[in-house]
């Protein structure tokens, strides 16, 4: 991302524009016999650590603002993650230049949207995959330990060595819900499997990815699930480089690898993004903390590649997906983790 005076007069510029632009559609409205139409509004996303091309959590974001503007026109800017001090200024800068509402992706905002969120009360936020609590605040979380448990079922079919692993970026709390729920769901489908667990300690380097899965697979592991963002991509090549296999929490990844990439269960940020931008185009806003799981298809199973996954083992994923839906099966959350 850019700093400095040009970047802030870049934005301004755009800002400006994008501004009067909506203003000049409320005038042109008054003009005729007909409603006036919804104002154009100008969305402002601040990306997550991995940025644009992760594969994964940001693509899925993007993905969202891109639906929203086929569905409202609405205008928008991203902004690359930085450091903590220029994500601030970042975001002081879209809450003071017209914008109706502030996506942040991921935990590193938290600090930053409160602080900006309360000097701007009149500016609309929202908390993507972490949670927050102010007036203007929407956050948004997932129960990713529903989706996860049923990738560690899958795991447990596969495995040949009785060993599986999971990677995650960082030590957060979605990232132990997913450890959480992957190792339930082997233990669930086979006790005598067992899981390693590991923090790369990154989500956006992949060179470190492929040193930690490279490990794991050397000592023993044939299946990774891989829950590490642009890091994960390195976990992908380690699979490849290794003839094992990998599974993940992103977007379709077969294509990096196949007969290696099994298939993922992409957390559905796009669905998170669009029900905020629904509500503030509604004038319906919500503030607080909700979760979205299966039930809510904030998390989706698939696709998978179907010459390693076999129709018995989508049957047996089915079955269980729709228990979980139904709560006849509970999976309990970070707090169970252990790597």
């Amino acid at each position: 991302m850019e700093s400095g005076k040009a970047h802030r007069k870049f934005h301004l510029v755009r800002s400006l524009i994008l501004i009067g632009l909506a203003g000049l559609m409320l005038g042109a409205a008054g003009c005729g016999g007909t409603a006036a139409p919804q104002r154009v509004m100008n969305v402002g996303m601040m990306l997550g650590s991995g940025g644009l091309g992760d594969r994964s959590f940001n693509d899925s974001a993007y993905a969202g603002l891109i639906k929203a503007q086929q569905k409202y026109n609405i205008r928008f800017e991203t902004i690359n993650y930085a450091s903590p001090e220029a994500n601030l200024e970042s975001m002081r800068f879209l809450a003071s230049s017209g914008y109706d509402l502030i996506i942040c992706i991921g935990y590193e905002y938290a600090d930053a949207i409160m602080t900006v969120a309360g000097e701007f009360p009149e500016v609309k936020f929202a908390a993507v995959d972490f949670e927050v609590r102010r007036d203007n605040i929407a956050s948004i979380v997932y129960r990713e330990q529903e989706g996860d448990f049923l990738m560690g079922v899958l795991a447990a079919m596969l495995t040949t060595t009785k060993q599986v692993g999971v990677i995650g970026g960082t030590d957060i709390p979605s990232i132990r819900r997913i450890m959480a729920g992957f190792t339930q769901g082997v233990t669930y489908q086979d006790s005598s499997v067992s899981v390693v667990s590991a923090f790369a300690g990154t989500f956006s380097d992949p060179d470190i990815g492929l040193r930690d899965a490279t490990a794991m697979y050397a000592s023993g592991v044939d299946v990774i699930h891989n829950a590490a963002s642009r890091t994960g991509l390195g976990i992908i090549e380690a699979a490849k480089e290794a003839g094992k296999l990998e599974t993940g929490t992103s977007g379709d990844q077969r294509d990096l690898a196949p007969g290696n990439v099994v298939g993922n269960r992409p957390k559905r940020v796009d669905t998170a993004v669009l029900i905020v931008i629904d509500e503030l185009y509604r004038g319906s806003f919500e503030a607080g903390v909700r979760s979205l799981g299966l039930k809510e298809n904030g998390l989706q199973l698939g696709p998978f590649d179907t010459s390693i996954v076999t129709p018995a083992m989508l049957d047996r994923l089915d079955t269980l997906q729709r228990q979980i839906i139904d709560g006849k099966i509970i999976i309990q959350d970070e707090q169970t983790a252990t790597p």
